[in-house]
């Protein structure tokens, strides 16, 4: 497969060609003068053997923005940027719902209960000033 033409689905466009398979990540180059590398996981991919070509299933865009190969293969980065990374949590946080609920109530009881809402002169757009403000009126 190295040296097969990377091609898009819809218009068949050349945009790289495969260099290397590594686990189940394709390694496509592309440029002219400045080679750049970037991984594709095979999900994204299907390997045409007859025509000796790699079909890619995402915009050429995506390949071209995703993260380049400086060496190995950061399969955390490229697997989080195609939305492949796993999300699991492996240690949950030590509380249940019903904790983060009680907590609530018991916030929300040590709160002082307003009556309304407070007066305030940026509420009601006005401004102080050495003069005395009432009620939005200004007393001179």
């Amino acid at each position: 497969m190295q040296g097969y033409e990377v091609v898009t689905h819809d218009d068949q466009k050349v945009i790289g060609h495969v260099v290397d398979k590594v686990g189940r990540y394709y390694v496509v180059e592309h440029g002219a003068l400045r080679k750049s590398k970037h991984a594709l996981p095979e999900e994204f991919a299907g390997l045409d053997e007859s025509a000796q070509r790699l079909v890619i299933t995402v915009p050429k865009e995506l390949v071209y923005d995703s993260p380049k190969l400086n060496g190995e293969i950061d399969e955390d980065a490229v697997a989080g940027y195609y939305g492949l990374a796993d999300t699991t949590v492996e240690d949950p946080p030590p509380y249940s719902d019903r904790e983060v609920v009680e907590e609530r109530i018991r916030v929300e009881e040590g709160l002082e209960d307003t009556d309304g809402i407070r007066e305030s002169p940026a509420l009601l757009g006005d401004r102080y000033d050495d003069t005395v403000v009432e009620r939005g009126k200004r007393l001179d």
